[in-house]
């Protein structure tokens, strides 16, 4: 088999060890949707300091579509545990008021594409084992902070992503058009990939590609490039609202919203399921009440449906909707349903996923190409790729093979880090060859 004739070692190979440091550092520092100040600010630094044409805060962010943004208490005092970490206190700043995330671009010489890389950077709200067979507390990069931590991977997306910004920083005179970068806060919550949307960032994009590690693929050196079965997912905060009354002396003059609340919810998950494939819904959080002996006025949880496609979704949000509205009816109850987030269902273009099946054959460090993977669960890069898809350009999600010990969002969460590599090589090598197709056609 032919192997490609523009491996990227050179710099790839040189900096792969900085990058394991870069992704120790980000993993040390967790911070969670809307907060990642100090991976902000990491990631500015480092791309500035390489020549990159950088753009954050609310230039990249659009404020209406920043749901649930953290209270003011929170931000400051994430805000100053950052600087305290070594955070620049300038991109801090450009970040304020939970604006976080990057956005990059280098040109080349030449004409060409404007090809887009997209990483997320934010962490789980979950506290770190600190078992003695967890590398991250055995080698000393354990989260610092209890109540968050990298226990998704983002942390190495992140460093994948610089080193290949760093490739193509010392590589400047191959690029052919535009490069983009786009480090991406609050992918677990499922909103940032859309507030980055709606301000643009991806519009100009040929091309767009995004990832994550292990998943389904737990062998290092695998790869999967044909992979489907994203779930359109859509999550509100419902509040149900009545009146409170003493529970003993004058019951009958409440309007109990917890029993509204738990009366949906019981509901909720008896819609009859959609014949064209899979659907899902959870309520995940509840919290409601004051004291023993007074009804509940209020109610809140947090509702989240899913759907094979984004019809099935659309399906189970309508249902849900026509179920919290018959609750709130049956209690004399006001309904307030406010969305939190949105993921679409995605596709992988299929010629991207026949050229990105060749280069992957084609470099050492794969070690087999799967022939298909299903996600089964939900990405909000599908946003991005959705939107640019939507404009005429092609876009490709891939997973990169890795153990990953306790499993995703599992507090011995780790990686083989040598996938930060292969997942650099890999994007450096599927870019020249989308070049190289340019330049043929």
């Amino acid at each position: 088999m032919n192997k490609l004739s523009y491996l990227p070692e050179d710099s790839i190979t040189i900096h792969y060890p900085e990058a394991v440091k870069w992704r120790r550092k980000l993993h040390q520092n967790a911070q969670s949707a809307w907060l990642e100040f100090y991976a902000t600010a990491f990631v500015a630094e480092k791309l500035s300091d390489w020549g990159y044409d950088l753009k954050l805060g609310r230039d990249i962010i659009a404020t209406d579509h920043q749901l649930l943004p953290p209270d003011e208490a929170t931000l400051k005092r994430e805000s100053k545990r950052a600087i305290a970490a070594g955070a620049i206190a300038d991109y801090v700043a450009k970040a304020a008021g939970g604006f976080t995330g990057v956005v990059a671009t280098i040109l080349g010489p030449k004409p060409g594409p404007t090809i887009g890389f997209r990483f997320d950077i934010d962490s789980n709200d979950v506290t770190e084992s600190t078992s003695d067979n967890h590398r991250p507390f055995v080698e000393g990069f354990l989260s610092n902070e209890q109540g968050y931590a990298h226990l998704c991977g983002h942390d190495v997306h992140t460093a994948m992503g610089l080193l290949l910004a760093k490739y193509f920083s010392d590589n400047r005179d191959k690029i052919q058009g535009k490069i983009k970068f786009i480090f991406q806060p609050n992918e677990e919550n499922m909103s940032g990939a859309l507030a980055m949307a709606e301000k643009g960032v991806v519009d100009d994009l040929d091309y767009l590609f995004g990832g994550h590690v292990g998943l389904n693929i737990t062998q290092t050196g695998h790869i999967a490039v044909n992979v489907h079965s994203f779930l359109a997912l859509s999550r509100f905060e419902v509040t149900f609202s009545g009146r409170s009354a003493h529970a003993a002396v004058r019951p009958e003059d409440g309007k109990n919203a917890l029993l509204g609340a738990c009366a949906a919810i019981t509901n909720l998950y008896a819609i009859a399921r959609h014949s064209s494939g899979a659907s899902r819904i959870n309520v995940g959080v509840v919290k409601a009440g004051d004291s023993w002996n007074v009804i509940p006025d209020k109610a809140y949880f947090w509702l989240e449906t899913r759907g094979e496609t984004n019809e099935i979704n659309d399906y189970m949000v309508k249902k849900a909707k026509e179920v919290l509205a018959g609750a709130a009816s049956m209690y004399d109850l006001e309904c307030d349903i406010k969305p939190a987030a949105t993921g679409l269902t995605g596709k992988n273009d299929p010629e991207l996923v026949d050229l990105a099946t060749t280069v992957a054959e084609k470099l050492p460090s794969v070690l087999k190409v799967w022939p298909e993977v299903s996600l089964n669960a939900s990405e909000d890069c599908t946003v991005f790729m959705d939107r640019v898809q939507s404009h005429g350009g092609k876009a490709l999600f891939a997973v990169y093979g890795t153990p990953t010990y306790g499993g995703h969002h599992h507090s011995q969460f780790d990686v083989d880090e040598r996938v930060i590599q292969n997942g650099a090589e890999f994007l450096s090598a599927l870019y020249h060859e989308i070049i190289r197709s340019h330049e043929s056609l």
